[in-house]
């Protein structure tokens, strides 16, 4: 019990000193979290293990990042995200996903495991986007608003995908042949709790709201929003799908309740104080950089070159088919490049589960790193009037 106290002390104190640090120079706080997690890891200094304790706080430290991510999502801009964010998201998806998993047989020949190389590309943060937006006061452009529209999107159809593989792959190694029905049923069950997450979305607010008016404690609101949150990741979880998408799903739902701004203010800093922290710092502390070798340097550059054209190509592309201007497709696509925590939680989970190896977990933490500094200076390429 005194490690695992001493290890969060030690964990909280570095990654804090690196968001701020990360922060002065311009980049997300992620970053320094991240970088924080390798110094204190078994690579550098050695301060902090990975063990049970640590695991358990980053698995809720999770759960409540994409809970609070779903609060924050205005899910009436969503709504009027429109057909042209759609399809941008979709070519967004697809693209990299295709040439993500191609390329991954370059250098593996595990079916599965190559496919999620492809889901590992698909993920979009756009915290690092809006920033820069709201600097250079284009954030209200038809390239901003498409750009965030396209990204809550990507995000919601990028959970689906992972979800959908996750539990295909689990289906599939469970028997002795690839059969059928298991495969069949994983997809009835996927498909019925999009149906009825669309369902909770749409009429389930209106419903909680009435309640809320007989609740007098707000601390007890708060109490039963997260308990709802744990239950949907529960129900997704035991459902074969991912325990993120139900907590996305679960923020999603309360997102649009009229105690929503008390909720936000409330999950915050438990999420961003003290819980995300320990996923991103264990993120950092498994990372083994002593498998860095040649190989490894070669997948991590395959990687972030798809990673960029990935989404230059794919989103860029749908814009300029949407009779978008270049420029404006080039705004897009440049918006789109930054993966950040969707593909760190999406390769997360594929290495606890067995899916993808330490090769590819390193090579995504460096594309991670390496897509957060270029966006910046992609996008302000892309408005400058030269």
């Amino acid at each position: 019990m005194e490690k695992t106290l001493l290890s969060i002390v030690l964990i909280l104190m570095f990654t804090k000193i690196g968001g701020i640090i990360s922060k002065k120079l311009k980049m997300p706080e992620v970053l320094g979290a991240l970088i924080a997690g390798v110094l204190l890891g078994p690579m550098v200094l050695n301060l902090v293990q990975y063990n049970n304790d640590i695991k358990l706080l980053s698995n809720l430290g999770v759960i409540m990042l994409m809970f609070l991510a779903g609060l924050e999502t205005n899910v009436e801009e969503f709504k009027k995200a429109g057909l042209s964010s759609f399809i941008i998201a979709v070519f967004g998806i697809i693209v990299p996903l295709a040439l993500g998993t191609l390329s991954a047989y370059i250098f593996f020949n595990d079916f599965w495991e190559n496919i999620f190389v492809g889901v590992i590309l698909t993920a979009t943060s756009v915290s690092i986007t809006v920033e820069t937006l709201k600097e250079l006061g284009k954030l209200n452009t038809r390239s901003g608003i498409n750009i965030l529209g396209a990204a809550v999107i990507d995000d919601i159809l990028g959970l689906i995908l992972i979800s959908i593989v996750l539990a295909v792959s689990q289906a599939s190694g469970s028997s002795s042949g690839f059969e059928i029905l298991p495969i069949i049923f994983v997809f009835i069950k996927i498909i019925l709790f999009c149906v009825f997450s669309v369902l909770a979305v749409i009429y389930l607010p209106k419903h909680i709201n009435k309640l809320i008016g007989s609740v007098r404690s707000n601390i007890t609101l708060f109490t039963f929003s997260l308990a709802f949150a744990m239950l949907i990741a529960f129900i997704a979880e035991n459902l074969g799908i991912a325990a993120i998408t139900g907590a996305y799903i679960a923020g999603l739902v309360l997102s649009s309740l009229q105690c929503k701004k008390y909720l936000e203010k409330n999950v915050r800093p438990i999420s961003s104080g003290f819980l995300s922290l320990v996923f991103f710092a264990s993120v950092g502390i498994e990372a083994n950089l002593k498998g860095l070798n040649k190989e490894v340097i070669l997948i991590t550059l395959v990687m972030f070159i798809i990673a960029v054209f990935g989404k230059l190509i794919g989103c860029g592309g749908a814009a300029r088919l949407l009779k978008m201007s270049k420029r404006e497709s080039l705004q897009i696509g440049s918006g789109m490049i930054s993966r950040g925590e969707v593909a760190i939680i999406t390769a997360n989970i594929g290495l606890q589960k067995g899916i993808i190896s330490e090769e590819i977990f390193i090579p995504t933490l460096i594309v991670v790193i390496l897509t957060t500094i270029v966006t910046p200076v992609l996008l302000k390429i892309a408005f400058s009037n030269k």
